[in-house]
């Protein structure tokens, strides 16, 4: 007898997952338009909250002094980068998804994708077009950093950076080697993200992406630059393969990876063959590979300049080059 009420409560169980299955079905047959935009959503959210439970994974490991950063993955490295700034976006979606009647909220959620949902919930048109404007803003803000560091070149005394802000308002080509050779100058104390000057803190947090609001403006940036440098140092230690080693193969998901990786660096990689993304990969890493030293804590505000520095730069056969320069600074 005592196993009757629960035998009761499966049979109820059972009748209830087949009841939601037969108002799935109905609800496609009758109205199909809907019900995908709901399976889009309930797909966007698992994928939302399966990025937050990988985030929290990571962030207990490394927080409190646990495991450094080079026992990490790209794609554990970049959730701590993009899941904060995620769930602040997607905190109605989410609250919404609790409620009953979600459906009815939808209309307004997917009419605007850009300001309530995140990649998650978005097509691949979608991710283009709004990657593209978020990448136009940011690169509006390149030639006001040239400005401040050009403001700011009497007081670095660094004849590379001379030379590359003098060539790139002048329109002139530049070359890796100039570029990594004016790594140095942003050890200067200026260019330390507690001593930038208003305006150029408010232009380097809107060309990297991120809020330019004062507080804790400095500590964002710093970040940011952080974050960015071991991410380069996990690709470079994955021989610059975005594979999840924790997932099977997929090269959508590869693919979509580089595609983050290099926007986060100022590169539109989404309408060019995954060549050249690989080839902008290399170059950017061995570029930042010039921070790798004692000083590499008063060098990271080079990572934030480096795209405005970047888009003057010519790298045909460039490869050896940047080789020899890195096997210099070693």
């Amino acid at each position: 007898m005592k196993e009757l009420p629960d035998k009761r409560v499966d049979a109820s169980i059972a009748w209830y997952r087949r009841f939601l299955v037969w108002v799935e079905h109905r609800w496609r047959d009758r109205s199909p338009g809907t019900h995908k935009l709901f399976r889009t959503f309930q797909t966007g959210v698992g994928g939302l909250v399966t990025d937050f439970q990988d985030f929290v994974t990571v962030w207990t490991r490394v927080s409190g002094g646990g495991a450094p950063y080079s026992h990490l993955g790209y794609r554990e490295i970049s959730l701590l980068r993009l899941v904060p700034k995620e769930l602040a976006r997607a905190t109605p979606a989410l609250c919404i998804s609790a409620l009953p009647g979600t459906v009815l909220f939808l209309p307004v959620l997917f009419y605007f994708p850009r300001l309530f949902l995140t990649e998650h919930f978005w097509t691949p048109e979608q991710r283009l077009e709004f990657s593209s404007a978020q990448l136009r803003r940011r690169q509006s803000e390149y030639r006001h950093l040239i400005d401040d560091l050009a403001f700011l070149q009497p007081q670095l005394d660094s004849a590379a950076l001379r030379t590359l802000l003098h060539n790139i308002r002048t329109g002139k080509p530049n070359s890796p080697d100039l570029l990594a050779g004016s790594v140095e100058a942003f050890e200067h104390d200026c260019l330390q993200f507690d001593y930038l000057s208003y305006k150029h803190a408010i232009h380097l947090s809107r060309a990297s992406g991120i809020s330019a609001f004062r507080l804790y403006r400095e500590y964002r940036l710093w970040r940011l630059a952080k974050l960015l440098y071991e991410e380069d140092r996990a690709v470079e230690r994955a021989n610059f393969v975005f594979a999840d080693p924790t997932k099977p193969s997929d090269p959508a998901a590869e693919r979509l990876l580089r595609q983050q990786f290099c926007l986060a660096r100022g590169y539109q990689s989404w309408n060019r063959p995954d060549s050249e993304a690989d080839k902008f990969v290399r170059q950017w890493c061995r570029l930042s590979a010039g921070l790798r030293d004692t000083n590499n804590e008063r060098r990271l505000a080079f990572m934030l300049h480096l795209p405005s520095l970047m888009a003057s730069v010519e790298f045909e056969d460039s490869q050896k080059s940047v080789d020899k320069n890195n096997e210099r600074q070693k």
